[in-house]
């Protein structure tokens, strides 16, 4: 069981990073939107990145998916196989949507973004495909254990897109139009330097008809089911336009980039454990294992949770010279982040889910349960956004990702029924409820979230949280304590 922890952790690490890094420019970019552009502004670019994360999953149409289940599990020659009838398909479907938005860009604009330049949604068409061209390449690396190029990958799409950024947005004042140009040429780039990659691994004429049938069966449930979940990132921030403005979408996704943190850890996690699972199988054997894997990411995700939850004001709040972190006018915003962040620890436990559901071809359940997810989404933003606000909104993913847990929870118990370690569980919830508690009836000064910081893991430690047999790894990892003399 140790070495298998330690690989994925060690997997998690690596290709963790490299989803961060992809997805933490736009993080990294907050300093800049937030004193720079107005809400309002920032509402137009949310929405655009919103459309592009909605559209990412429909371009994929489940095929992404299947295509690492059957890539993972099969020889050198299927592989072939399948890789070279996925990617005809993906380039034939991303050329056709980047033409169709070429054409019914002045259509698109004002209802899609809000605004009459229609600039900006060609830019955000032509970014969908080329990212979706880009992104094949990469799952294929996770596939084959290929860190290196992954990471590199990673690492000229966050460096090119903070250069660019910088260069267009500060340097020649080119507004919205340069934060999305900056992201079609970083795309572009990505998608030309995959093409020796690409060309080594395809074989047109083994691209089948029944081989992208085949993956087509198990991957098309995948994509209702990421378009149910994209509708949960789509809902709030256009409803919040309908019910209020610009200014208050701009307000609540500023807010929400900063509980998506817990996200990118979570994405960077599934990075490494949706092919580990797919190795290991559903062999009884392996339950402990996953059981204890589900206690370990719990944890990590309660802490991560508890430092947000503690330290977002000061975050923002930080000072570069007169420029703070977050423009003062979107302080406000991290009222809603323990909520965005707290969701994503549930659908962290929600992934852990999944590898019965995967093993038994059932993804129909995922389907489903992204369904129920987006329609109480909605239904919970309706109520609660005029009561609320933004806040009413973040309530509101909160609680959907919440159901989606409990409902993957269930069917998965029926499928792939684990003996979850629950007095860890147990442990884990009642700490994160005690030091929620604390903080919001303290003064909130320094003292005291330095306190309940450390709260976290000796609350854990004194309960008993770590078996013997894990202290005494702990020991032998990191080498502190003498040899017991005989």
């Amino acid at each position: 069981m140790q070495k298998e922890i330690i690989s994925l952790s060690k997997n998690t690490l690596i290709y963790g990073l490299g989803h961060i890094l992809a997805r933490v420019v736009t993080f990294l970019l907050l300093p800049l939107y937030t004193n720079v552009f107005t809400p309002d502004e920032y509402g137009i670019i949310s929405l655009a990145y919103v459309i592009m994360g909605f559209m990412s999953v429909v371009m994929h149409y489940g095929l992404d998916a299947a295509l690492m289940k059957r890539y993972v599990q099969s020889d050198l020659i299927e592989k072939t196989v399948y890789f070279s009838s996925a990617w005809v398909s993906f380039f034939i479907t991303s050329i056709s949507f980047g033409v169709i938005i070429t054409f019914l860009r002045k259509f698109f604009s004002p209802i899609l973004l809000g605004t009459n330049d229609d600039r900006l949604i060609l830019l955000v068409g032509w970014i969908i495909a080329l990212d979706v061209m880009w992104s094949i390449p990469q799952l294929i690396f996770r596939a084959e254990d290929k860190p290196f190029a992954y990471i590199v990958f990673s690492l000229i799409n966050v460096i090119g897109s903070l250069l660019l950024n910088i260069l267009f947005v500060l340097q020649f004042k080119m507004g919205v139009y340069g934060v999305l140009l900056s992201n079609f040429i970083i795309s572009t780039i990505l998608f030309i330097i995959t093409i020796p990659f690409i060309y080594n691994r395809i074989n047109f004429k083994k691209a089948s008809i029944s081989s992208w049938r085949k993956m087509m069966k198990f991957g098309l449930p995948f994509l209702p089911s990421g378009v149910f979940a994209m509708m949960m990132e789509l809902a709030d921030r256009y409803i919040l336009k309908q019910m209020t403005d610009l200014y208050t979408v701009g307000i609540y996704s500023s807010g929400y980039k900063l509980g998506m943190l817990m996200m990118l850890i979570v994405m960077g996690f599934n990075m490494a454990w949706q092919p580990f699972f797919l190795k290991m199988g559903v062999e009884d054997e392996y339950k402990p294992l996953y059981a204890r894997i589900n206690s370990y990411v719990f944890a990590l995700l309660g802490f991560i949770w508890v430092i947000l939850l503690l330290w977002v004001d000061n975050i923002v709040r930080m000072k570069f010279g007169n420029i703070s972190l977050y423009g003062e006018q979107y302080w406000p915003s991290t009222l809603i982040v323990p909520w965005i962040s707290l969701g994503y620890v549930f659908y962290g436990l929600y992934l852990m889910q999944l590898p019965g559901v995967f093993h038994q071809e059932k993804s129909l359940w995922i389907a489903i349960s992204r369904a129920i997810g987006a329609i109480s989404n909605i239904i919970f933003n309706l109520y609660l956004i005029p009561k609320y606000g933004g806040q009413g909104a973040a309530i509101a993913t909160c609680m959907s990702f919440i159901i989606m847990f409990v409902i993957m929870f269930m069917v998965n118990s029926r499928l792939f029924p684990i003996s979850y370690e629950w007095g860890r569980i147990i442990r884990i919830i009642f700490t994160m409820s005690i030091i929620s508690f604390l903080y919001y009836i303290s003064s909130q000064d320094y003292t005291n979230k330095y306190i309940l910081t450390l709260y976290y893991p000796f609350a854990l430690l004194l309960t008993g949280f770590l078996y013997k047999s894990e202290v005494k790894i702990i020991k032998k990892t990191i080498n502190l304590w003498p040899k017991e003399q005989k």
